[in-house]
């Protein structure tokens, strides 16, 4: 009970100091900025996923999907193999850093980079179909 007065004081600080990522300048700053950009294109991504998987979904079930039967396996195995390509090269880029305060940065940025290209390279299954 007695630490109960401490949520209010911690929820209101973290109002008064929200932060303000076009002025961020120290490291954690500018790493939690780039978190928090990240979150929003990783939630992009999902949805795009989403949308593509059910659609390879469908065109695996149709009567003519023929040699497309196992379209949403392979479909699924490559985006599993992604994830893996994509950690293993924004590890690359970190270590690559990992000199510097610069390395949390980068490494964010690189994810969000290879998040961004994926979402257009599954765009392209929606623009065809």
């Amino acid at each position: 009970m007695k630490y109960l007065f401490l949520f209010p004081i911690l929820f209101l600080s973290n109002q008064v100091f929200a932060l303000d990522c076009e002025k961020a300048i120290s490291t954690s700053d500018i790493n939690e900025c780039g978190r928090i950009e990240l979150d929003k294109v990783e939630k992009e991504l999902n949805l795009v996923y989403q949308r593509v998987l059910k659609m390879m979904d469908k065109i695996s079930k149709e009567p003519s999907a023929g040699n497309k039967s196992d379209l949403k396996k392979s479909f699924i195995d490559a985006q599993r193999l992604w994830v893996k390509f994509r950690e293993a090269d924004c590890q690359t880029t970190y270590t690559f850093w990992s000199g510097g305060t610069i390395r949390g940065a980068m490494y964010i940025g690189c994810m969000q980079a290879r998040a961004k290209q994926r979402i257009k390279e599954l765009q392209e299954y929606e623009k065809t179909y």
